[in-house]
């Protein structure tokens, strides 16, 4: 009887000691003892860059969305902005879709649901019949998902930790600037004249320029990317006047779609770099 207990109280002891080494270990490898503790799973850096690369579209495409909503509501049919509209909602629907394979990167589920909220309301009203009237609330919602998707972008950048990635980052928010600066030119010549508007689209010029610097700047450019930036360079140079007097809408639109294709090409370019 004495024996047995004095077993017991031994094993008791023993099992106690092996789990505080093993508590032990965990801390000390800084791992922490917690049901709730989860690994996040190592991501290749090439597929991390075209996921940066996928999210920074969805900043544009929140872009060329309005941007096309504007061009219905002042009768410019000429680049079949219905079309256009359509197919940025159903991009920006996939794009999604494709981040949602990214939740574990901290912070992302988050704002994908937060964007997913108040995704419906927006569609239903971007898909509807324009008008001007519209245009204050559907800007005020549009400035949220642009600024949830650009998190989206950071935390994909910061999970990287790369230098490629922050570049995959600035040329993917060239397009969206592109857009952006045609969307706020439209928004003025549509009489919205306000000092957020202008604001918007003096700052958007100034980021388009800085972005330029900022890639032209980059070590890592092949000769095919340098060839793209200067393109883009050029193109911007000799349209930017035309953006100090309404009336230039063809103009403007003709210039930002030299301008996408070129900041789309060279964003692709660099998230298949291997570093």
């Amino acid at each position: 009887m004495v024996i047995n207990m004095k077993t017991n109280q031994c094993q008791v002891y023993v099992t106690g000691s092996l789990f505080s080494l093993i508590l032990f270990g965990f801390m000390l490898l800084g791992i922490g003892y917690s049901p709730d503790t989860m690994a996040v799973p190592q991501i290749s850096e090439l597929k991390l860059n075209n996921a940066i690369n996928r999210a920074g579209l969805q900043r544009m495409l929140t872009q060329r969305m309005l941007k096309s909503y504007a061009q219905l509501g002042q009768d410019q049919f000429y680049i079949e902005p219905d079309k256009k509209l359509q197919d940025a909602v159903t991009r920006y629907e996939q794009g999604l879709d494709f981040l949602k394979d990214f939740e574990q990167v901290p912070g992302v589920k988050d704002s994908l649901q937060e964007i997913n909220s108040m995704w419906p309301l927006y569609k239903s009203m971007i898909l509807g019949e324009p008008t001007r009237a519209k245009v204050p609330e559907l800007v005020k919602i549009n400035e949220k998902l642009l600024s949830l998707s650009h998190q989206i972008v950071l935390k994909l950048e910061n999970f990287s930790g790369k230098e490629l990635g922050k570049v995959v980052n600035v040329s993917g928010r060239q397009r969206m600037l592109s857009q952006r600066i045609e969307l706020f030119y439209l928004l003025r010549n549509w009489g919205f004249t306000e000092p957020f508007y202008l604001d918007e689209l003096a700052k958007a010029r100034k980021q388009f320029t800085e972005g330029l610097e900022y890639l032209n700047n980059y070590q890592g450019n092949t000769p095919e990317i340098k060839a793209l930036l200067d393109k883009a360079g050029k193109s911007y140079r000799l349209f930017e006047h035309s953006l100090d007097k309404n009336g230039n809408a063809f103009l403007v639109s003709l210039t930002v779609r030299q301008l996408l294709k070129f900041m789309n090409d060279a964003t692709n370019l660099y998230s298949k770099l291997q570093k």
